[in-house]
Parts: C-alpha cells; structure tokens; sequence
C-alpha cells in the first residue's frame, strides 16, 4: 500500500485510491434479484492477507425465507450460470463471521456459504474475515445467491446453481495498485487521484501520481514544517458513477494513533485534528474538502455532485481527522471513515479537493514523520 509521508526536512505526501464497484448481472431463471449490495474491502491492496470483506445486500419483495447465502468470487464473470475462474492467488479458505446470526461459514477457495435467516426484503449487512486477496490487479467479481436451505447452498456450483434457489446477483471489486479503474457491465464506477485537476475522465491521471511536497521554504533548498505556519498539500480527485443509490470515498489510516508518527516512536507527536480543527503552533494533522470545478466532456458533460460527507464532520473551513482510541468509528475503523460522498445520487466526472495541513509546536520532536492513509470508493447499485 502506498502511503502519505512527511519529513520536516522534506515532506512529502501521497496517497493510493482503492476503488470498489458492484454490477448487475443478469439472472438466467426466474429467481428475483437482491438489491442495494455492494462488498466493502477493508483492504483493496492485491496480495494483502486476513482482509475482512463486508457483503450487502437487500432480498427481494414477496421472495421466500431463506436459510443461507452463497458469495462465489470469480476473476471472469459476475453472470449467474457462467463457469467462473478462480481470482490467481484469492482464498477464502479461512473465512469467519462473527455477525449475529449469521456465524456459520464455510469457506473454500473462491466460494463462501454463510448459513442464516433471511426473510423477504430484509436488508443483510455480514462481515467476512480471514480472507486472502488476489496476487494480481485487476477487476474480482462476486456471485451472491441465497438458498432455502444450506445444504442446497453448500451444493451449488457455478454452473449448476442447483434447486432451492431464491435470490441472486453480481458484485464486481477492482484490485488494483493505480490509481483509477472503469469497469462496466450494466453499472460502473470510475474514481482516480492524481496531484493536479484532474481533466476528461482520469485523462491526465496517471501522468500526475498523487505525490506532493508539504511544508515551509526555510532556505537553503530546506523544506520542513513549521511551528509558525500550517503547511498544506492538495490531492484532486474525480468520481463518476451511475450507481442508484450513488458512492461513498472512506478515508483509512493504518497508523494507530490516527495522526502522524516519528518512525521509532510509539505514538504520534503530530496528532489527528479531530473535529477541533488546526491553528499553526499545534502540533496536528487534518484535512479540508473542496469541489473543485468540473473539467469539460463533450461527450459526457459532468453533473450531480462529489462533496464532502458532513456526517463525519469534513468540511472546506476546518481541517478535520476522525479518530477513536477504540478503533470503533473513524480513520482507523475497519473500513474507515466516509469523507467524500455523492450525495446518494449517481454523478459523472466531478471533481474535489483534498487539502491535507499539518502545523508542529515548538517542541514536537524532530525527526521524519508518516501517515499511512487510503482512499476506498464503495457503490451502492
């Protein structure tokens, strides 16, 4: 995972975007489909280990009870019936649940049965850990059916989803270490980074990695932050997608202590900003959202909106960084905290800013600081 960095000699900031997309896919019987599902990765990196994937999901109207639900990750098709290709490298061999009534799993190395009750149009959120990434980038799709029984859903196969069938759908994931992806079957996704406004959709992304210098000039080709000023570095960002019930961006920190860390020390010196804001001479670390004017597509003018969730707090006046000790809500939760959202809407080339501001106190210890912070971008179809 790439990550934002700071030196008060030379400070320095960069940040990944892991991107997460769902489509629907076609069923080939006569089984309903689930709606609002979406699978949230804590970890979008490729090759990342125990990854915890939360699989959502809404059963359809008038269908009957079911006693269990099948998750089938592929790496060629989310299309009910297809033959589907194992994602190189994925497992969900050691997949748990710890979700109320939803405990019993089995996992095999791209296929996860989850037995539970759901009724009729109710609305299933489960997290399963222990999950292995796949080794290569790429787009990962998923298959969720739900059974009458777990027996019938332990006896499905790809091919043959056999009897006790109720409910299904596709998911598609992109693992990927860039910093935009497009996917499209019936619905899509698009988000990317980069250190300039970006233009088209993601045209000039990936000629501008998301890196940029913060901290003050103080002479002599030195540049460290100050305790005389708040140092700042802007990340653009673009966000398109026709997802009904639009997108949300979740910014994650892997730092425990949620702000900036020496290397050997045990907690951060420079400190998350929290909802207070930041003054210079306080040793913290935040960040402001701006809408950034959208660049020109004739072919698709830009519409709807990419804002800042102010649920969370993010705003374009106070530099804000949400953390709790407990890991419970915030940067360092498990799926992190929601900064950027669409305001359940689709939207399609919008552009904003994140305005990333560091000050120290007069004695925040010297040293080189880091942060290690991603964005994750997560669709509800």
């Amino acid at each position: 995972m790439k990550s934002i960095r700071f030196n008060r000699q030379a400070g320095s900031l960069g940040v990944v975007a892991a991107m997460l997309v769902a489509f629907i896919a076609p069923t080939i019987a006569l089984a309903a489909q689930v709606t609002e599902r979406s699978i949230a990765l804590g970890n979008s990196s490729r090759s990342a280990t125990n990854v915890s994937y939360q699989v959502n999901f809404k059963a359809s109207a008038g269908a009957a009870t079911a006693g269990a639900f099948v998750v089938d990750f592929c790496a060629n098709s989310p299309v009910i019936g297809q033959a589907c290709t194992p994602p190189t490298g994925f497992t969900a061999a050691g997949a748990t649940s710890t979700t109320s009534g939803f405990t019993g799993v089995t996992g095999g190395v791209n296929k996860v049965v989850v037995i539970g009750e759901i009724d009729a149009e109710e609305a299933v959120s489960v997290t399963l850990d222990g999950i292995n990434n796949p080794t290569v980038t790429g787009p990962m799709y998923a298959r969720i059916l739900t059974f009458e029984t777990s027996t019938q859903a332990n006896a499905y196969t790809s091919q043959a989803p056999g009897a006790g069938k109720i409910d299904d759908g596709g998911v598609a994931i992109s693992i990927t270490d860039t910093v935009g992806v497009s996917g499209t079957v019936q619905e899509a996704l698009t988000f990317c980074v980069a250190r300039a406004t970006i233009t088209g959709v993601c045209a000039n992304a990936s000629a501008n990695p998301p890196t940029v210098a913060i901290g003050e000039d103080l002479g002599n080709s030195i540049v460290a932050l100050s305790a005389t000023a708040v140092s700042t570095g802007n990340i653009y960002t673009q966000l398109s997608t026709n997802a009904v019930g639009g997108a949300v961006v979740n910014l994650k920190s892997t730092t425990p202590c949620g702000g900036m860390k020496r290397v050997s020390a045990a907690g951060c010196d420079i400190a998350p900003a929290l909802k207070t804001g930041l003054l210079a001479g306080e040793a913290k670390f935040g960040v402001l959202v701006n809408q950034e004017a959208d660049t020109t597509n004739p072919a698709a003018p830009a519409n709807g909106v990419l804002q800042a969730n102010t649920a969370s707090g993010y705003n374009d006046t106070s530099y804000v960084l949400n953390y709790l000790a407990n890991n419970s809500t915030g940067i360092t939760s498990p799926f992190g905290d929601p900064i950027l959202d669409t305001n359940g809407a689709p939207a399609n080339g919008k552009n904003a800013r994140l305005t990333f501001g560091a000050s120290i106190s007069n004695n925040t210890p010297a040293g080189a600081y880091a942060s290690n912070l991603s964005l994750i971008a997560t669709g509800k179809f």
